[in-house]
């Protein structure tokens, strides 16, 4: 059970707590001969806060990754008007002190309405290979999981976002559509896979700022369309060029890429 949010947090607060590594990242000291220090960011579901480990960072680095639930014992501070915590201590949280509700943005119950609303699109897919596909990714436990925590930052993002993307897409996933409106809901539902390597891999969260989430998406169903040889190649082609022009890793060159690129701008308008 946590004792205090990270909103609540004020100067001189001693905390000793369940928080939820966002990011992390070796720093130098000034005398590079004294090594480095470890920038964190914490969050909970009540916001975010600048962490600062001075002892042991190189440790707690090789084992610390995004989404990890770590119990942090410190002292916070005032910086720049801004608090940040000085980290005294941090290990591994025990399972039965984790209430994941506490640590996300998105509410469990906000979370499984979204996912019954994702797995209802994905099971409207009438093209056999696409909902396979789809259902495949939404039907691992572990990829569910970490989407549901995605992206880092803001927890929950990902599965709002593409629930909205199909509520905006909705006019053009009717049977008389002017387009294939299975490969657009298919790729709606897995455009922001990527996001998951973030949550599910070490050192995901590098792989997604510097590869891109596009590039780890069409990973991710490139390993996944291998274990289905008799899957369409050219379907294969369609849907792999509608995530990555999702993405900005290439030009849409169809009706679907271009409608999904359309989408997610419309989208970003009506949110930012």
């Amino acid at each position: 059970m946590k004792r205090v949010f990270a909103a609540d947090i004020k100067p001189d607060d001693t905390l000793d707590d369940i928080f939820r590594v966002v990011d992390l990242r070796l720093a130098p000291y000034r005398d590079g001969s004294k090594g480095h220090y470890l920038l964190l960011t914490l969050a909970d579901r009540t916001g975010q806060i600048d962490a600062r480990l001075w002892e042991g960072a190189a440790d707690a680095a090789s084992w610390l990754n995004p989404g990890d639930a770590a119990r942090v014992t410190g002292r916070a501070t005032l910086y720049q008007d801004r608090i940040r915590l000085r980290v005294e201590a941090i290990q591994p949280a025990e399972d039965d002190e984790v209430d994941i509700d506490q640590l996300l943005a998105m509410p469990g119950q906000e979370a499984a309405e979204a996912l019954e609303l994702l797995n209802a699109a994905a099971g409207r897919i009438t093209s056999q290979p696409l909902r396979w596909l789809v259902e495949s990714f939404y039907g691992d436990t572990d990829f569910v999981t970490a989407l549901t925590q995605a992206p880092p930052n803001r927890p929950g993002a990902a599965l709002r976002t593409m629930v909205e993307l199909l509520e905006l897409a909705s006019p053009l996933l009717g049977p008389d559509a002017p387009l294939d409106s299975d490969l657009l809901q298919a790729a709606i539902l897995l455009h922001e896979a990527g996001l998951s390597i973030a949550l599910s891999q070490p050192k995901g969260g590098r792989a997604v700022v510097w590869l891109g989430v596009a590039v780890l998406t069409d990973q991710l169903v490139g390993e996944r369309l291998a274990q289905a040889p008799d899957f369409p190649a050219d379907l294969a082609i369609d849907l792999r060029h509608c995530l990555l022009a999702a993405g900005g890793t290439v030009e849409a060159r169809s009706r679907e890429a271009a409608a999904l690129v359309q989408l997610k701008a419309l989208h970003d308008a009506l949110t930012r």
